[in-house]
């Protein structure tokens, strides 16, 4: 499988990105069929959802799947 080194960079920067802002356990981006999967788990609702407003807010992320999961 080919890797697309832009979208690498791009995973980088969403990671950097959303640890700045929220902690996500295990948090990982990844390039699938051309779109942004996030994947962690959050303590809250709201964490999970700021990951997603976090990671959309970078420039060229412009297709993210929220696969984060709230901590039971």
């Amino acid at each position: 499988m080919l890797v697309d080194p832009s979208m690498d960079r791009l995973c980088e920067r969403v990671e950097t990105s959303v640890s700045r802002v929220v902690y996500i356990r295990g948090f990982s981006c990844n390039e699938e069929n051309g779109k942004l999967v996030l994947r962690g788990e959050a303590t809250s609702r709201d964490d999970a959802i700021m990951c997603l407003a976090v990671a959309r807010s970078v420039p060229g992320a412009s297709s993210v799947v929220n696969r984060v999961k709230v901590a039971k």
